[in-house]
């Protein structure tokens, strides 16, 4: 057995190496890497849960005018979120050496078509990325996403009935910011995410079926996009540039852009046919450099150039010319997509306590220039952009 005084010192060193090994901040432990990750993903996990448990609190005192849509039927209003697209292979956008994007350079001369050649992401990074262009948090404020109102909050308020249809997949219990948003919905649904069966974006125009045109509805369409790996994107019979089945990244991913130009084609002509669609809006979450691996670090401005477009009917241009004006003088302006929950509530033509109107690229109040804005939450300014 031990003496009295061998338990005694060990009982004092087990103290001595227990704040050693993990004294908060300072403690071997927690400064290795993996000890990090984990409390790094734990508050992650508490922080992003208090978005659901404070939603009462979060929008009680919420403020909508009008709380009714002001249009004389029934009407839609379709927001599409891409996912990894970069301008700089859309033709549309710049002059690229292949048409890449045919329906959109097409709408492109067209007066009810808005396109925004200097859109940017605030990081190359979907969750990141989202959770601030849904919400109040930006790069640019001290709101915190948990505590923020959403685009889904907004238009709920404004008296739509919104639907959210992904083809992203759906996490379960430990939801991403964005599935949290999307469940605020009144209607979400995701595509089967079945092993070994490639789900295209196709699939979400059969969800477009269960609107009911006879309500006001806000829409919100989140693709699978651009996504690595590229090849998977499409079906190989649309392949336009590279050969079907054959894996080559520059030609696969602009096969992925033009196939992403057919499905935003097919969502406007369905809602503009068969919803009565007063305005539509599309972005990306952020860019990609397809033949450059992906890096935690920032990995240039190639990451975050994303494509922009808005499309307004005849009905909305009427009756709203002066937020169709503002959008026509703002087009050339700089943008990052932080900023799209107010450029939301500027399409939706609403006022609230929630809404700052200089944020949003819809108003003539908008505020911001390119030396104003950032990427890379922050730690790049867009002015350093000189590619």
């Amino acid at each position: 057995m031990l003496a009295l005084w061998q338990i005694i010192f060990l009982a004092g060193l087990s103290l001595v190496l227990g704040i050693y090994l993990w004294k908060k901040r300072k403690g071997v432990f927690i400064r290795t890497g993996i000890v990090e990750l984990y409390f790094d993903i734990k508050e992650y996990f508490e922080t992003t849960m208090l978005y659901q448990t404070n939603m009462k609190e979060r929008i009680k005192d919420l403020e909508v005018t009008p709380s009714v849509p002001e249009f004389k039927e029934p009407s839609t209003i379709i927001l599409v979120i891409g996912e990894s697209a970069s301008r700089d292979y859309m033709s549309a956008f710049t002059d690229y050496e292949h048409e890449t994007t045919p329906w959109l350079s097409a709408k492109k001369q067209d007066s009810h078509f808005i396109l925004y050649p200097n859109s940017y992401s605030s990081i190359p990074h979907t969750v990141s990325s989202l959770e601030r262009a849904l919400t109040e948090f930006n790069q640019y404020n001290d709101k915190q996403f948990y505590t923020s109102c959403s685009i889904i909050d907004i238009a709920h308020k404004a008296g739509y009935t919104t639907h959210w249809y992904s083809n992203q997949g759906h996490l379960g219990c430990a939801d991403t910011p964005v599935t949290l948003v999307a469940n605020t919905s009144g209607t979400a649904k995701w595509t089967k995410q079945n092993l070994n069966e490639v789900q295209y974006d196709e699939m979400l125009l059969e969800y477009l079926d269960e609107i009911d045109p006879t309500k006001n509805n806000f829409v919100v369409v989140h693709l699978k996009g651009n996504h690595f790996n590229f090849i998977n994107r499409y079906p190989q019979s649309f392949a336009k540039f590279s050969e079907p089945g054959k894996y080559d990244l520059i030609n696969n991913y602009i096969d992925s852009i033009a196939y992403t130009d057919y499905i935003l084609q097919k969502i406007w002509e369905y809602g503009k046919e068969k919803l009565n669609m007063q305005a539509m809006l599309y972005f990306s979450d952020h860019a990609t450099i397809p033949d450059k691996r992906r890096s935690p670090d920032f990995g240039g401005f190639g990451t975050v150039r994303i494509p922009m477009f808005t499309y307004f009917s005849d009905n909305y241009i009427e009756k709203y010319p002066e937020t169709y004006q503002a959008l026509l003088d703002n087009k050339n302006k700089y943008f990052t997509n932080d900023l799209a929950y107010e450029l939301v509530c500027g399409i939706l033509n609403i006022k609230s306590n929630h809404y700052d109107e200089t944020n949003s690229l819809a108003s003539p109040l908008y505020k911001y220039t390119r030396d104003m804005l950032k990427t890379n939450l922050g730690q790049r300014s867009l002015s350093e952009d000189v590619d």
